[in-house]
């Protein structure tokens, strides 16, 4: 990826990781849910990449800001042609997005400290 030169440890695609990880902590059923991680540049970077990354059948996405809502869609599209039937019902959809509000970090000190002690652990 050319775009600025970020620090050793931070990879997009490691980052986004870390933050699917830490929301399957935080849903009670997440075996049910189909995860799938995209991360999206400007197109003031240039990223050079597996394909299969911007292939629509892979869980792990890199597009540009200008493709994102055509990745989105043409991804669901392909989820609904394999499996018709959604695997969650709306009110677990209301569930996970009631856990993932009460779990958001709104206050912007509190915020701060999270950064930096991620930022400790992962020995920036």
């Amino acid at each position: 990826m050319v775009c600025g030169q970020p620090l050793q440890d931070d990879n997009p695609l490691k980052q986004n990781y870390g933050h699917i990880k830490a929301i399957e902590s935080l849903i009670k059923d997440a075996a049910a849910v189909k995860f799938i991680s995209i991360v999206s540049f400007t197109m003031r970077c240039r990223f050079i990449i597996d394909p299969e990354l911007r292939s629509i059948q892979s869980d792990e996405l890199v597009v540009y800001d200008v493709e994102l809502s055509e990745y989105i869609s043409r991804k669901l599209t392909s989820l609904k042609t394999v499996n018709p039937v959604p695997s969650i019902s709306t009110s677990q959809i209301q569930m996970i997005y009631d856990q993932l509000v009460q779990a958001n970090i709104i206050d912007s000190e509190i915020r701060k400290l999270h950064v930096q002690r991620i930022k400790r652990t992962k020995n920036y």
